[in-house]
């Protein structure tokens, strides 16, 4: 398998006064040690606030880190720095941290972040930033991670920058010197194919600004030393372009040194564990990006404020596992304050690790780089610009979310984070305006899934004819779907569902075929019965071959029933041809991950989103092979025989699976 990946990559980050007291930092390492396994890599942070540090203080410890990175060496670790602060997160510890006439970040209303520096800037950019990069290549890390201040929001003021020097740079690439009132007017106003270009313009620039300082950052490192490796810690970045496969060459540099990622969002504590297979999901769309050369894909394993309490052992150790399913190939663990006692409130946790690293390196080497096969979400680096396209673009959310749709893989349907290895898209609201015609002729000539506003789109789009329907109008109240007479049905036949929309408010499409062969599945009643929508979902094959389904009653939620649950994997076969590559068939609540090797063997990872262990687990793959092989966490192994087929698939009833726990399942 090219680029291979023979084990995890397992880091763990270290706080600033941990490796600035000697003792302290032995104390680390002597911790790593018992645990050996657990990390490989030690990165040491450069600041514990967040704003960026003062260009004195760093070169001041400068010489205490390479002593210290040198000691990490001497006990067999890859050591390296982790610039917390490059530009800035946002406003703390102003008095001691980097002050002086720089440009300020700056939302489009004229607001500020004082704690955070615009790196177009070129001042700041030469001042500051090369000082501080040169700094830390002459301490002879083995690497130097890029934080994800590196963005354009995160500041208090909103998710872009509007300051002078960003409106200059843009004059650069649109001709017109705007301010920040009339680039708010080219933002927001005028029809939509207008604001989508100028939309996407912007977005351009806010590539071409990150673009701008990383070729800047990969010429300083490399120029003291070409044996660094450049990484980049990134979360789901539609404001700034989600550039990551352009940012990831120019880090490489023109000698293509390895670059390493890693991919991040939220969930600290475990209190809503639903957020820990989000953030997988988060995870894979950033990693789908990345050429296959980026080998060393570490997830961010998050705990901030890091107390021990606040996230649970078996979770912690379980992120891990769920992110490397996603597509990383390790993790880095930030787990540790600056205050704590580590051995008490961390070594149970990092002894875990250590028991689950066997594991870890089972599913990086079973995955490696490939990517995930399955039913994709339609995003891609333009979609911020078709969110909000009838009103204020940084106004509420309308149009894009990342996880819209995430109901549908907690049903054991499993989703391609990019369009590559897609056997559908769903499309939600204006997303389909973010893409070329060539691109929605080609989803519209497979399988797509909409909802009532991305219907309207694609028929403002031109592409009526193909979709088989159109929204007549929307109902907000006391709607009730009930299923009809179909095949895509079978067994559910009027079933209702129910899902409040006095408690949560969504309209109902109310849908009328156009189209000879445009068929029904749904009709939307009152509680009294009366028929408030003849068709609130439906079918359709085009003239292309393709298969539309549009949903107007609650498409994206509440799927978490037999019959509704029943229905959606009905319809995604029916959508796909029968070509999705496997799926669970019984009624659990599992993230299902699905990748094929050279050898067409799938490489299947399963995740329980329940409290409750799944029993009778039923999975059918659409394979050749008769025989699954499964391992899980303990690094224990069995073998499921095929016990029956569905048309092309093998069907395979798995051992029971723990609460929020994860197997390896490999066809043979």
């Amino acid at each position: 398998m090219k680029n291979k990946i023979e084990k995890a990559y397992m880091s763990i980050r270290i706080p600033t006064q941990r490796w600035l007291d000697e003792m302290l930092f032995t104390e680390v390492l002597d911790l790593l040690d018992t645990n050996n396994g657990a990390a490989d890599e030690l990165a040491l942070f450069t600041g514990f606030t967040h704003p960026p540090v003062p260009l004195d203080t760093v070169l001041g410890y400068a010489p205490k880190m390479k002593k210290r990175i040198l000691s990490a060496k001497a006990r067999g670790y890859s050591c390296g720095v982790n610039i917390l602060s490059t530009m800035g997160h946002h406003s703390e510890n102003l008095e001691n941290s980097l002050k002086g006439n720089y440009t300020r970040r700056t939302d489009l209303d004229g607001n500020i972040c004082l704690g955070s520096f615009c790196v177009n800037d070129k001042r700041f950019v030469r001042e500051y930033v090369v000082p501080l990069y040169t700094a830390i290549a002459a301490a002879e890390p083995d690497f130097i991670w890029i934080d994800d201040d590196v963005r354009s929001g995160h500041g208090g003021i909103g998710p872009d920058c509007f300051c002078d020097s960003c409106l200059a740079e843009f004059a650069e690439l649109s001709g017109t010197l705007y301010n920040r009132e009339t680039i708010a007017d080219k933002l927001n106003c005028g029809g939509i194919n207008e604001k989508l270009a100028f939309r996407k313009l912007w977005l351009q620039g806010k590539r071409d600004t990150i673009n701008r300082l990383f070729e800047t950052i990969e010429k300083t490192v490399h120029g003291i030393n070409p044996g660094i490796k450049l990484g980049f810690m990134t979360g789901e970045r539609y404001s700034d372009g989600y550039d990551f496969d352009t940012q990831a060459k120019l880090l490489a540099g023109s000698a293509k040194q390895e670059v390493m990622w890693r991919p991040g969002a939220g969930f600290y504590r475990d209190t809503c564990l639903k957020e820990m297979a989000g953030k997988a999901h988060d995870i894979g769309r950033q990693i789908s990006l990345l050429p296959a050369e980026v080998r060393s894909v570490q997830s961010e394993i998050e705990n901030f404020n890091y107390e021990a309490l606040g996230k649970s052992i078996h979770i912690n150790a379980a992120e891990v596992s769920a992110y490397i399913a996603a597509g990383c190939t390790g993790a880095a663990l930030n787990i540790m304050n600056l205050y704590e006692d580590i051995v008490l409130e961390k070594g149970p946790l990092l002894k875990e690790i250590k028991r689950q690293r066997p594991f870890y390196d089972t599913l990086a080497a079973a995955q490696g780089r490939l990517l995930t096969h399955g039913v994709f979400t339609g995003w891609n680096k333009d979609s911020e610009a078709a969110c909000n396209l009838r009103g204020k673009w940084f106004g509420p959310p309308e149009g894009i979310s990342p996880h819209f749709a995430d109901e549908w893989f907690e049903i054991g349907i499993p989703m391609a984070y990019g369009p590559e290895k897609a056997c559908m898209a769903m499309f939600r609201s204006f997303s389909p305006y973010s893409f070329t015609g060539e691109q929605i002729l080609e989803w519209l000539s497979k399988g797509i899934y909409l909802d009532g506003p991305a219907l309207e789109a694609l028929n403002e789009m031109g592409y009526g004819e193909l979709t088989g329907f159109k929204v007549t109008g929307y109902e907000d109240t006391d709607c009730i779907e009930v299923l009809n007479d179909h095949p895509l049905n079978a067994g559910q036949e009027g079933r209702m569902r129910d899902c409040r929309q006095s408690f949560w408010r969504f309209p109902c499409a109310v849908l009328k075929p156009v189209s000879d062969g445009a068929v029904p599945l749904a009709k939307a009643v009152d509680y009294g019965n009366k028929t408030k929508a003849a068709c609130s979902m439906g079918v359709f094959e085009n003239k292309l071959g393709g298969r539309v389904c549009v949903s107007g009653y609650y498409p994206w939620s509440f799927v978490l029933s037999h019959s509704k649950a029943e229905q959606c994997k009905n319809i995604v076969r029916w959508l796909t041809r029968d070509t999705i590559p496997a799926y669970i068939s019984s009624l659990h609540k599992i993230a299902l991950w699905t990748r094929e090797d050279e050898n067409g063997q799938k490489i299947l990872t399963l995740l329980n989103q329940s409290m409750d262990t799944a029993e009778h687990l039923t999975l059918k793959v659409l394979t050749n092979y008769s025989k699954l092989r499964i391992t899980d966490k303990n690094m224990t192994e069995t073998v499921a025989n095929c016990i029956g087929t569905d048309g092309e698939y093998k069907v395979f009833r798995l051992p029971a699976l723990p609460a929020w726990s994860l197997v390896l399942a490999v066809t043979e």
